[in-house]
């Protein structure tokens, strides 16, 4: 073999062993024998300048056509990671695949109109077909929402109509989000669709109470979904819950500001809507524009029932307590069904003298709601009051304010 070979192939061994030391990189610290791909090793900088799409692309690649127990790809910290919108695309070969992210993944703005163009302002970040898939680590998704809040369409010719959402999961299985952090989305900070045994623990989600439409958590068309011990404050709902989504429990949530849990928006444009088993408890509301809420379109069909508020505590909220089947508009009578509806053991101040409102449409659509131990007055104990419209209301324990329409 002549030189030229030899160094031929010293360069291929170094570059093989390489890959190797790369695809091991956290079988020291994980002790498992987990292959992991740095996305470093594939190419990214982590520069907060440089375009670190293609790395991205690829450590997913490596890292969901592996074969074992799991992999993952790490995001390593004390880094910026600039990254376009991408799909990291399933089914995986391994039964569980983990995505670490250490460091701060940053959205290009939105005046790089060529990047976001491929996908419509539809998404930044999303997984789709991935079961067994864990997002976690004390990293930060960023999503440079700023660039698109100020270019938010308001009758001006060069505006926005649509931005993405940060992050989307779709036909997820299996799902656990933990301890990261999502900061400042052009729109909803987190959406989970069609996904069935989710876990989410420990997110703080962050944007301005001014910030147009970036609700933290949105779930639709969802089952067995499980959020607990989070802080989201935004522009828009901490959590909402969509058509279609069953067993769904918010648990240990701060929400605050933006515009509380809600159930809906449901049956827009006339849209069957099938919401049910959902239970939020042991939820702080702090300045928000409202606490517990269920809303829905006039002229939907469908319905919303068995759903629970337990120990609620409000904070200077504006509207607590809401149920609102005329969310934009009076014009039919016909809505969504709501019934089988429990709030127990709701305390503390609405900044509004109305704290509670059940606002229900003629067709006589919200029965079987119970109002069990409840306590929400004015600042400096100001006095409250409830108002009520077509709606049956059971009263239990101590309620103030008075609830009118109790049977």
């Amino acid at each position: 073999m002549g030189a030229v070979g030899i160094i031929v192939c010293a360069a291929a061994i170094i570059l093989l062993v390489g890959l190797a030391g790369a695809r091991r990189v956290a079988d020291d610290d994980a002790g498992s024998g987990e292959l992991a791909f740095d996305v470093v090793a594939y190419g990214a900088r982590g520069d907060g300048t440089t375009d670190d799409t293609k790395a991205f692309e690829d450590a997913w690649a490596a890292a969901c056509g592996a074969r074992g127990p799991s992999a993952s790809m790490v995001v390593p910290e004390q880094r910026t990671f600039l990254v376009g919108p991408v799909n990291f695309h399933g089914p995986c070969a391994s039964g569980r695949i983990i995505v670490q992210i250490q460091g701060k993944i940053v959205a290009p703005p939105s005046t790089a109109a060529s990047t976001w163009s491929s996908v419509e302002n539809l998404y930044w970040l999303m997984f789709s077909r991935v079961d067994g898939l864990s997002v976690t680590g004390s990293g930060v998704l960023d999503g440079n929402g700023q660039s698109w809040w100020i270019r938010r369409c308001n009758n001006d010719v060069d505006c926005l109509q649509y931005a993405p959402t940060a992050l989307k999961l779709v036909g997820c299985n299996n799902l656990e989000l933990s301890q990261f952090s999502s900061v400042n989305s052009p729109q909803m900070h987190i959406v989970i669709l069609q996904s069935s045994g989710v876990s989410v623990s420990g997110l703080t989600i962050a944007a301005p109470g001014s910030s147009p439409n970036t609700d933290g958590i949105h779930i639709e068309r969802s089952q067995n979904v499980k959020i607990t011990s989070s802080s989201i404050g935004t522009g828009d709902d901490c959590v909402s819950i969509g058509s279609g989504s069953h067993f769904v429990t918010v648990d240990g949530l701060n929400c605050g500001p933006g515009h509380g849990v809600s159930i809906g928006s449901l049956g827009k444009n006339g849209d069957t809507a099938t919401v049910e088993f959902i239970d939020v408890k042991n939820v702080h509301f702090n300045n928000t524009m409202n606490g517990a809420r269920i809303k829905t379109w006039e002229g939907g069909l469908g319905y919303a029932k068995s759903i629970s508020f337990t120990n609620i505590e409000f904070d200077n909220v504006d509207h607590p307590v809401i149920i609102d089947q005329f969310y934009r508009d009076r014009s039919l009578e016909r809505a969504v069904s709501i019934n089988n509806v429990t709030y127990s053991n709701l305390n503390g101040t609405s900044s509004q003298q109305t704290a509670v409102s059940f606002d229900c449409s003629d067709g006589g659509s919200c029965t079987d709601i119970h109002v069990d131990s409840m306590n929400i007055r004015g600042p400096d104990g100001q006095q409250t009051a409830a108002r009520c419209r077509n709606a049956q209301v059971a009263i239990s324990g101590q309620v103030y304010p008075e609830i009118p329409c109790s049977s």
